[in-house]
């Protein structure tokens, strides 16, 4: 059995890391203090900030000598898998965003404008990138994931603004920027640190810059729903951490697995892409999401525990289509109900509905609006929602809210 002494950093490397790690934090400082506004935001943008990050990039340059852990016959390969991260990540939020809809940039389109955003954004991706690349390099020599972690952890929470941090007031708010913001950052930074542990800044600057690229410079961007920033922003850099973990290992013959012992990349991907479907699936992100039925209000076509598909109605065209007979589901307060149309209203108030439960002994008392109108049902899937009922019924709560 091979075993390996433990890398200890000197009191030199301790010192480096000690001298970088007060950059940062000087840099973070300035960057939320009260210097910008007095400065002006186009001077501190524009000029120091970037003076900021280039004299750390000179810095380390010229006081360091970088030893990434792979050997220089690797670092080309890395390089490739890096770039081929960077654009699988492209792909696949495109792909998110033609289910969850495009928008134009919010960035300058002009030649100008551009240029000063590389300009901005490069330097301090560049500075960064160095700054990660030498603490994690002098600190550890083997892959140790507590120095990973917290090196990640110190990166993304320096990489968004104060402001943002102190406009959290509720435990909604929280939550969302933890799943849409904060968590998917720091799995890229994580990754991110794997990366410059290999390579050197060069292989991190090669995967971050080809995505933040595609942020700045894209005149189309995908406008996906936090949950599902959240999904592609967490599932993809982890996916990515474990499959450039195993390509650089077999790479270096660090480790030898017989082909039926191991799982293939593609299994990963598959396993990947259906834990995200399914996932999607359950929370409403597609065009047809599933909800639990509580009550009996529509036997026997749908009876307590069964699962209904509903279709999304999202435009007018889809209202208009509507016709008494129809099953729809529609939300009255915080309550979602699926009734059956018995009328259809047209009046000068617009489209109204008149509905009714096939079981109920009458028609409900409310008409229903078309901004209220969720989708209609077009399948029932009998029993499969008994469990839900169960779990939610056991933490007192109203089974009629129940959805999923």
């Amino acid at each position: 059995m091979i075993t390996r002494e433990i890398y200890l950093p000197s009191r030199r490397s301790k010192l480096r890391c000690g001298l970088i790690f007060a950059g940062l934090i000087i840099i973070y400082i300035l960057d939320n203090s009260l210097i910008r506004g007095w400065m002006g935001y186009r001077t501190y943008s524009y000029f120091l900030n970037p003076c900021l990050w280039l004299s750390v990039i000179y810095g380390l340059w010229t006081t360091s000598r970088l030893r990434p852990k792979s050997r220089l016959k690797h670092r080309a390969a890395i390089n490739l898998w890096a770039f081929n991260f960077a654009v699988i990540f492209i792909c696949i939020s495109v792909i998110a965003g033609l289910i969850d809809g495009l928008g134009k940039s919010p960035y300058s389109r002009t030649f100008v404008g551009m240029v000063l955003n590389i300009y901005t954004a490069g330097a301090a991706l560049i500075g960064r990138e160095w700054i990660r690349s030498h603490l994690v390099n002098n600190l550890t020599k083997e892959d140790n994931y507590l120095v990973f972690i917290l090196l990640a952890l110190l990166l993304s929470c320096t990489s968004i603004s104060f402001n943002r941090y102190a406009a959290l007031n509720d435990y909604k708010g929280i939550v969302q920027f933890l799943a849409q913001y904060f968590i998917p950052e720091f799995c890229h930074s994580l990754f991110a640190t794997y990366l410059a542990f290999l390579g050197g800044p060069l292989t991190s600057i090669i995967y971050l810059g080809i995505i933040q690229g595609f942020h700045w410079l894209s005149p189309i961007l995908p406008n996906l729903k936090w949950i599902t920033a959240a999904l592609i922003g967490t599932l993809c850099p982890v996916f990515f951490l474990m499959s450039m973990q195993n390509i650089y290992m077999e790479a270096a013959k660090e480790i030898r697995i017989r082909k039926e012992d191991q799982e293939s990349a593609l299994s990963w991907v598959i396993t990947s892409v259906v834990s995200i479907g399914i996932i999607w699936f359950a929370v409403g992100v597609f065009p047809i999401y599933p909800s639990v039925i509580a009550t009996g209000s529509m036997e026997p076509m749908i009876k307590p525990g069964d699962v209904i598909l509903v279709k999304k109605i999202l435009d007018m065209d889809g209202i208009n289509q509507l016709k008494a007979g129809d099953v729809i589901q529609f939300r009255r307060d915080s309550i979602l109900i699926s009734h059956r149309i018995v009328e259809v209203k047209k009046d000068e108030e617009g489209i109204r509905y008149r509905t009714k439960g096939d079981n109920n002994s009458g028609e409900d008392t409310e008409l229903v609006k078309p901004e209220d109108v969720k989708g209609t049902i077009i399948y029932v899937i009998p029993k499969v929602g008994w469990p839900t009922l169960l779990l939610k019924s056991r933490k007192d709560i109203e089974l009629n809210q129940i959805v999923f």
